[in-house]
């Protein structure tokens, strides 16, 4: 690509937009890693409840995820097209995480209606609020590579998060009372954390989200076959979706059972957070070699190539599940580093998939793009989080007790099996994903020329 000058987004607002990936990040993980604990250990929820709770509300984003999306798009206002829906639905998510880790006393029918309701409500607040932020990715910056720059700063906060969440938890938790109380507590906290960092993230977007009029003064109508037909025609993107999501899914499971892991097969919960912060830790060293990585190889292959290597140490447990600290350790850090490179990928090459859209049908659909991302992001950890839980269930788990070999197998294979058929069905997705290094570079050139003649 030639060395063209692109608008760029100023360090501080990248920092402050950056706080999204914290607010985002906080919700994810804490539900992944430990809702589907919460329910059956604290709560007291039967784990096909659980499964089914996860299933239902992926069908109602299924809807809601692309509608936010063109919403986002089409919506007119003094703060914006994407930072209006962030501001005003932070504290609405904020509260409602606080809820889904609170256990009120209630009959056994009354803790399924609870759940249900609080979840789905959760699952929509976090539509309402995360596909404006991701939209606002490619929105900052028209840069290529400060593009990938912003994505590892956001994920870069979302280790913070990963942090909080994976090696604080349990110590906060029991520092609060443990229990109902505990949870609940720490809850609260994360949901008051969530809606702060959403707030500042909205203020670093502020000079960048525009509502810029139509093109030869034409209002632009809201047309949902018509944006809709602009993704499923965007061979790329549904790739990406595809091997997005299957990689989400093999994290999703493990994280899901990964508690049942120290608790029932390693009877070792204290090595929870030391084997977080190994995983932690690892990853944070990939993230600023992110950026040069992919300008280097290209987004696709490293994309590939990340995904292949995470069955390494995933394979090593399988055939060794009880093996000692040090290999636990030491493969978990091997899986934490290379697992990075896809899961921030994704994020990076989503404005790729927008510019592709603008290129092959003259119309930006960021708030469409991201949704889509979005909603395959959600669907992946339910979907992971559904199989732990029917499989489990499945085999007779029943909650803190001694658990028979079929469980144990059973909590092994979703552990560290699972997920390397995630990451096998993201090899074959990303194989037929189509924009290059060099396919990107006559895309971008096309629309700067496109550019340029509208402005004579």
């Amino acid at each position: 690509m030639e060395n063209k000058q692109y608008a760029k987004a100023k360090f501080t607002d990248v920092f402050k937009y950056s706080f999204g990936g914290l607010g985002s990040n906080l919700a994810f993980i804490l539900v992944m890693s430990y809702l589907t604990f919460f329910y059956t250990d604290i709560f007291g929820i039967d784990t096909m409840v659980v499964s089914g709770l996860m299933l239902v509300s992926r069908f109602i984003d299924a809807f809601t995820d692309p509608l936010m999306g063109m919403l986002g798009d089409h919506t007119r206002s003094k703060l914006g097209k994407y930072r209006p829906w962030i501001i005003f639905g932070a504290p609405v998510l904020g509260l409602l995480i606080f809820l889904l880790f609170t256990a009120p006393e209630l009959s056994a029918n009354m803790k399924i209606v609870y759940v249900y309701v609080v979840y789905i409500a959760y699952s929509l607040a976090s539509t309402v609020v995360n596909i404006p932020y991701h939209s606002l990715t490619p929105v900052m910056s028209q840069d290529p590579y400060q593009r990938t720059v912003i994505v590892s700063w956001k994920q870069g906060m979302g280790t913070v998060s990963q942090f909080i969440i994976t090696i604080m938890a349990l110590p906060l938790v029991n520092f609060f009372g443990g229990g109902k109380q505990g949870w609940a507590i720490y809850g609260a906290l994360i949901g008051i954390m969530t809606t702060i960092a959403f707030w500042v993230c909205a203020w670093g977007g502020k000079d960048y989200d525009k509502c810029q009029p139509a093109q030869d003064g034409k209002k632009q109508s809201f047309n949902m076959l018509k944006d809709l037909g602009m993704l499923f025609k965007n061979k790329s993107m549904l790739m990406l979706m595809i091997a997005f999501g299957t990689d989400v899914l093999a994290n999703a499971t493990y994280s899901a059972v990964n508690m049942y892991y120290f608790k029932y097969v390693l009877h070792r919960e204290d090595l929870v957070p030391k084997v977080a912060s190994a995983i932690l830790f690892a990853g944070i060293i990939l993230l600023p070699l992110l950026p040069a990585l992919s300008k280097k190889f290209g987004k696709k292959k490293l994309y590939w190539w990340g995904s292949l290597f995470s069955i390494i140490p995933l394979a090593v447990m399988w055939l060794q599940p009880t093996a000692g600290v040090t290999i636990l350790m030491s493969m978990m850090a091997v899986f934490g580093f290379i697992s990075r490179i896809p899961s921030n990928l994704g994020w990076a090459m989503l404005p790729e998939c927008s510019d592709y859209t603008e290129w092959k049908f003259g119309e930006r659909a960021d708030g469409l793009m991201s949704s889509s991302l979005t909603f395959i992001n959600k669907f992946g950890m339910a979907i992971g989080g559904f199989i732990a839980s029917f499989f489990l269930g499945l085999v007779g788990f029943v909650a803190n007790q001694e658990q028979p070999e079929a469980v144990l197998n059973m909590i092994v294979f979703l552990r560290f099996g699972m997920p390397i058929l995630g990451y096998i069905a993201s090899l074959i997705s990303m194989a037929f994903y189509e924009i290059t290094n060099e396919k990107y570079n006559e895309i971008r050139k096309d629309l700067d020329e496109r550019a340029a003649s509208q402005t004579k």
